[in-house]
């Protein structure tokens, strides 16, 4: 420490992850277009074909991409 360096408790600070800095509203799980229920991560299962979890539901792929 230099003599102008204040100390710092350490318990005392907060720190969050630079993504959880933002507004935590900013970003949301998207809905199935078929169910209606988030969705957490879709398979491509073909060209044409792709499968929404946990729901199971068939959604075209890239239905659910965010822009």
């Amino acid at each position: 420490m230099t003599g102008h360096d204040e100390w710092v408790d350490p318990a005392s600070t907060r720190t969050e992850p630079a993504d959880e800095a933002a507004d935590a509203t900013d970003w949301s799980l998207p809905d199935c277009p078929a169910c209606g229920r988030p969705v957490w991560v879709v398979t491509v299962n073909g060209p044409s074909d792709a499968t929404a979890s946990p729901c199971g539901c068939s959604v075209p792929p890239g239905s659910l991409e965010r822009e």
